[in-house]
């Protein structure tokens, strides 16, 4: 259960080309929609859809961090549609298996990739070493 008093310890940032690239597509997109629409033109509302998905798309990558780690779990917001939480409880290690994700290794041996598309290239390596500090210090406190 969350903690509402709870404040995150660390945040972890968009790749601002990724954000840019999505808001334009979404500005072109709404865009054609708005004179197909104009022109009474029947693919307007065919193209409407897809760019309102992709505007609040847009609008909640500007919102919203990459990730937040918090004292005893760290949090993984990609998309609209990609939101994890990950407890450090629930972990024992985790491993960079390249620039575009991790692999996460809970207690039972069972290894989660866990993307990182869209994440600021020069906070990955920050990340993973924040997650295995948090991870260590779990690892140290368990009783079992």
């Amino acid at each position: 259960m969350k903690n509402k008093e709870e404040e995150p310890k660390e945040y972890f940032e968009r790749d601002s080309i990724l954000v840019v690239l999505v808001l334009l597509s979404s500005l072109v997109l709404d865009i054609i929609s708005l004179n197909l629409l104009i022109d009474v033109n029947p693919w307007g509302s065919a193209t409407a859809i897809p760019g309102l998905v992709l505007t609040f798309q847009a609008l909640w990558l500007l919102v919203n961090p990459y990730a937040i780690v918090y004292e005893d779990r760290f949090e993984i917001k990609q998309s609209l549609i990609y939101n994890r939480e990950f407890y450090f409880l629930d972990t024992k290690g985790i491993e960079l298996t390249s620039m575009q994700s991790i692999q996460l290794v809970y207690n039972d041996g069972d290894v989660e990739k866990i993307p990182l598309f869209g994440m600021r290239t020069s906070h990955k390596l920050i990340f993973k070493d924040r997650l295995k500090e948090k991870i260590k210090l779990s690892l140290n406190n368990r009783d079992f």
